[in-house]
């Protein structure tokens, strides 16, 4: 992809704050009007209200940013789409597929923001939780998140969108190192993020105390998966995971399953339903921060093509997975020589998709990123000022 230059001339500059009202404002009627009885407001007359408030879940990130497009708007961009596909399912896929009410309760959404990092009681489990943790026992670990954010993040920061293409034209170990980096920063960032989800919990509701086995990471070091499938169901983040089950699993299973009677056709087909919505996602913020000329010069479709192969990927391996089965015992398929093929089939694949997925986010500028702790500015400094080290960077060292 060649060197190309945006300037963002088609959203209006608003002071952060006000863009973050501007995103939740819509969301938080929209939670309203969802846990309203029907008996009080009508599905019909709740769908006719929810249509400006979604409609503008879509609009309002195309045309306001705030002042240098920082992380904060990334994420103003990504929650008020997966919300459209969530509140989606509430007033239209429900009553028109299911015949259900348009009506979600206040319980459920609150489940659907706390799964991901919660792990919920499996049917007629009786274990008793023992809250033995006090609030403070969760620094340490956001403390180790945060250094590790700064550590991956002053590497990162170095690289420009030309240094992106670049390494995508000519691959090498600097091209693998600056893929796992790009998964380590998420892990680190997301499991910060956790961490903050459990510790608002632990104080505000359980009183600042906590039990572990109720929580886990948001992100489970998917560098170490030995199979797309362990990346996406397990390892990697579920906090927008309840909106694509919502609009994209549920009704096409429902849909396959109803017209088909095929159980394994409409779990797959669901199954990469699922991608399909967060690439959807994905695209969606690619065109808030590209703009539709740009878009559709370079990345339209990019987003789409990597969540969508990821997808057909999983259902192919699981197809193979099945049919080894039959024929490896699984001592040969748990070995350490087969786990460690199975997790460079899964390295390569991540990095010959790698390009549809960072295409569309690379022009944005890494740099955007602040540092969390006094870490990264010397990080920084020691990449730049030692050769070695510097010949590993970008081109902004």
């Amino acid at each position: 992809m060649p060197p190309f230059e945006i300037t963002d001339t088609w959203r209006t500059v608003i002071p952060v704050q006000k863009l973050v009202l501007y995103t939740f404002s819509p969301i938080f009627l929209l939670v309203l009007l969802s846990i309203t009885p029907t008996s009080t407001i009508g599905t019909r007359l709740k769908q006719a209200l929810s249509i400006p408030l979604m409609a503008s879940l879509l609009i309002l990130p195309l045309i306001y940013r705030d002042e240098i497009n920082s992380p904060v708007c990334i994420f103003c961009q990504m929650i008020p789409v997966t919300m459209f596909q969530r509140f989606s399912d509430v007033f239209w896929l429900g009553p028109l597929l299911y015949k259900k009410e348009a009506y979600a309760s206040l319980d459920e959404l609150n489940n659907e923001l706390w799964s991901c990092v919660r792990n919920t009681k499996t049917k007629g489990e009786e274990k008793k939780i023992v809250k033995n943790k006090r609030f403070y026992h969760l620094f340490p670990s956001l403390l180790l998140n945060a250094i590790g954010f700064d550590i991956v993040i002053a590497w990162v920061k170095t690289f420009t969108a030309k240094d992106v293409y670049e390494m995508e034209a000519n691959p090498s170990v600097k091209y693998f190192m600056f893929f796992s980096s790009g998964v380590m920063l998420l892990t680190t960032l997301f499991n910060l993020v956790g961490g903050c989800m459990q510790l608002f919990y632990s104080i505000f509701v359980d009183r600042g105390l906590y039990a572990p086995e109720e929580w886990r990471d948001l992100m489970e070091y998917p560098l170490i998966s030995v199979s797309l499938e362990e990346v996406w169901s397990i390892r990697w983040h579920k906090v927008l995971r309840p909106a694509w089950i919502a609009c994209a699993f549920k009704p096409v299973y429902f849909l396959v399953r109803k017209s088909t009677n095929q159980k394994q056709l409409a779990i797959a087909l669901a199954s990469l339903a699922v991608f399909l919505a967060s690439g959807f996602s994905h695209e969606y913020t690619a065109l808030c921060n590209a703009g539709w000329h740009a878009y559709r010069e370079h990345f339209m479709g990019q987003e789409m093509i990597f969540f969508g192969l990821q997808g057909v990927f999983v259902i192919i391996e699981k197809a193979i997975g099945q049919w080894l089965s039959t024929v490896l015992p699984l001592s040969v398929r748990r070995s350490p020589l087969v786990l460690l093929l199975r997790n460079v089939y899964v390295l390569g694949v991540g990095l010959v998709t790698f390009p549809y997925f960072i295409n569309s986010f690379a022009h944005w500028g890494f740099w955007k990123f602040d540092n969390l702790t006094p870490v990264e500015p010397f990080v920084r400094k020691l990449l730049i000022e030692t050769p070695y080290l510097r010949q590993f960077c970008g081109s902004l060292a």
